[in-house]
């Protein structure tokens, strides 16, 4: 009778851990708002970086693309879960086409807002439903196309950085 009930115990447990990988963080649902010179910014990219320890074993990021109105959900594993319990530093980006692929690597945001280490904006995320604080870049001249070579690219991400 006691094998039984541990079966059953071991069984509920594995329903109530979901499908979640046995690496991954759990999840919080997180969302706001980007807005460029008093815009919404349809289709910039929010990124979150762990400020301190990583979220889980394979240091990922929670990140967004911001819908026609600049609204945006986190993800970290997949579409809408969330972000892990923790406070982060905060990149945008905005590529200037998504659909195309020599397009969708120029930020029109020009870089100034790429880099976590430099970022202005910091958020703290919760147990529970997140809303996050509106971020709003005001004062930025956009780049609207192709001007030359040394156009800023989207930079890679830290751990992608030369000689790593």
């Amino acid at each position: 009778m006691k094998f039984l009930i541990s079966i059953g115990l071991v069984l509920i447990a594995c329903v109530c851990a979901g499908c979640r990988e046995g690496w991954q963080a759990a999840t919080y649902p997180a969302n706001g708002t980007v807005t460029v010179n008093g815009v919404a910014a349809n289709g910039a990219v929010v990124t979150l970086y762990p400020i301190g320890a990583k979220v889980d074993v394979r240091n990922s990021r929670p990140w967004a693309i911001a819908d026609q109105e600049g609204r945006f959900e986190l993800q970290t594993y997949e579409a809408g879960d969330g972000a892990p319990i923790g406070e982060y530093n905060v990149t945008v980006t905005w590529p200037l086409d998504v659909t195309k692929m020599d397009l969708a690597m120029i930020d029109q945001l020009d870089g100034q807002f790429a880099r976590p280490e430099q970022s202005q904006w910091k958020v703290e995320i919760q147990d529970g439903e997140n809303l996050l604080p509106t971020i709003a870049i005001d004062g930025v001249k956009l780049q609207t196309k192709v001007q030359n070579t040394k156009t800023r690219r989207i930079p890679r991400g830290p751990e992608m950085e030369r000689g790593q």
